[in-house]
């Protein structure tokens, strides 16, 4: 495993892909692999799926007129509107500070989706 020596604690958010026996089964052999206790219902509050959605958002605007043509130039191409986002500081700013708003409107909405 990555972490030698060390419990990897993985955070499942319950897609049907991740709940399949046939991953559960592979999970429940790895010793060294813990699994978070999460609602079923849980919304995504992680601020990464923001970053990669704006980073699609980013993609789709500057989609080159000749598009990439192997691996390379496509893992340039996202890095290159990864970076873009990353480095705006106004975006980051507003994705941290909608989070109290998101976790105020989990609780409202008692777990379920939110319009974040």
């Amino acid at each position: 495993m990555f972490y030698p020596n060390a419990i990897i604690h993985l955070q499942e958010d319950h897609s049907s892909i991740h709940d399949s026996r046939v991953v559960q089964e592979w999970l429940s052999r790895q010793a060294d692999v813990e699994l978070l206790d999460w609602p079923p219902r849980a919304p995504d509050m992680n601020p990464i799926e923001k970053m990669w959605s704006e980073v699609k958002r980013t993609m789709q605007e500057n989609w080159p007129a000749l598009p990439p043509r192997n691996s390379d130039e496509l893992w340039a191409f996202v890095s290159d509107a990864w970076d873009e986002v990353a480095s705006s500081t106004h975006y980051i700013r507003s994705m941290i500070e909608s989070m109290t708003r998101q976790m105020k409107s989990v609780v409202e909405a008692q777990g379920f989706w939110t319009s974040y």
